[in-house]
């Protein structure tokens, strides 16, 4: 199964939703998530998300190594 389209609500304090809809149907899905598997979702997506475009992130430059 692959998501066409996923994203998070917030439809009151302390209720968070992932929602989705399946490639190929025209309904979306919707499921109820703890604090703490948004927080896991958000730190590995960020995480994956950095790993993907991000090789260095601070560009090292000439002389960066020499003593000062």
């Amino acid at each position: 199964m692959i998501a066409k389209l996923a994203y998070l609500t917030s439809p009151a304090r302390g209720v968070f939703l992932l929602n989705f809809q399946v490639e190929g149907r025209p309904e979306f899905s919707r499921v109820e998530i703890s604090k703490a598997h948004l927080a896991n979702i958000i730190i590995d997506g960020a995480s994956f998300a950095l790993r993907e475009t991000s090789v260095n992130r601070v560009p090292e430059t000439a002389g960066a190594h020499e003593n000062v």
